[in-house]
């Protein structure tokens, strides 16, 4: 036996050990998370699943390697947008990524695009100031916090990306640089900016601007500090209807689907 089947062996085992009799989810159930300004559940999750197709993909590994420093999105957030990116190569339109942060995930979606040959452009709205309109859906933000970046930051990093189309809207948004946009359509959507009200907000003015069969992929979802954004999700899945479908994920991720050219429910 070689050195790898060892390996394999000793991975398939310690899997099985964990899932048999639940060992694993008991034991996580004891590091339940301080639910004191928390309204849902929250527990430490360890998912037995192997499958780890980012590691067949020598493309992707690359570019995660050169924005791994730019970002705080794991691996697995950062593969899902760019299996995503596959997914909507037949919805017309640009790319939309609003909280950059450091530019690492908007750099792999654009880098992304380029591989695919897509007609679009990757914009990346951030005010650079850190978390704004955090409110009474989000208990755990002050404003401001994020707030190490820089415009700056985000271009020396696209620059190692040569033949990438991208547009920085530094600004508010969608109030300081929507107008400018408000022609785009688009076929992706990436919330990351972890409150209720900037949420929702830049989720209602790219909803029309979405084609059908595009996506909108919210960050911070599944994160304890992120109640709004949990918030938010519970209020449209329960909406959904004939508009749209939400896929949730363990890794952090609420997926929409846009199904029709209907007005996004009211929530």
């Amino acid at each position: 036996m070689t050195a790898r089947d060892l390996a394999v062996s000793a991975a398939k085992s310690s899997v099985l050990w964990l899932r048999d009799e639940r060992r694993l989810e008991r034991l996580l159930a004891r590091l339940a998370v301080d639910g004191e300004r928390s309204r849902y559940s929250h527990r430490l999750l360890a998912p037995t699943a192997t499958l780890s197709p980012w590691y067949d993909d020598q493309a992707f590994l690359a570019t995660y390697e050169a924005v791994v420093d730019n970002t705080l999105v794991d691996i697995y957030r950062c593969w899902d947008l760019w299996a995503a990116l596959a997914q909507v190569a037949e919805v017309p339109g640009d790319v939309l990524e609003v909280g950059v942060w450091r530019g690492g995930t908007g750099a792999l979606m654009a880098e992304r695009a380029r591989r695919l040959g897509l007609d679009a452009e990757v914009i990346l709205a951030d005010t650079f100031r850190g978390v704004v309109n955090a409110g009474s859906e989000d208990p755990w933000y002050r404003g401001g916090e994020h707030s190490d970046t820089s415009v700056a930051i985000v271009e020396e990093l696209l620059a190692g990306f040569p033949g990438v189309r991208h547009r920085i809207a530094e600004g508010m948004f969608p109030d300081d640089t929507g107008e400018e946009l408000a022609g785009r359509s688009l076929r992706l959507v990436h919330i990351d900016v972890d409150v209720y009200d900037s949420a929702k907000a830049t989720l209602n003015w790219a909803w029309p601007r979405l084609g059908v069969g595009g996506l909108v992929i919210f960050d911070d979802y599944g994160f304890y500090e992120c109640e709004g954004v949990a918030a938010l999700g519970a209020e449209l899945m329960a909406a959904a209807g004939t508009v749209l479908r939400g896929i949730t994920s363990l890794n952090g991720h609420l997926t929409l689907v846009k199904l029709s050219d209907e007005p996004l429910p009211t929530c």
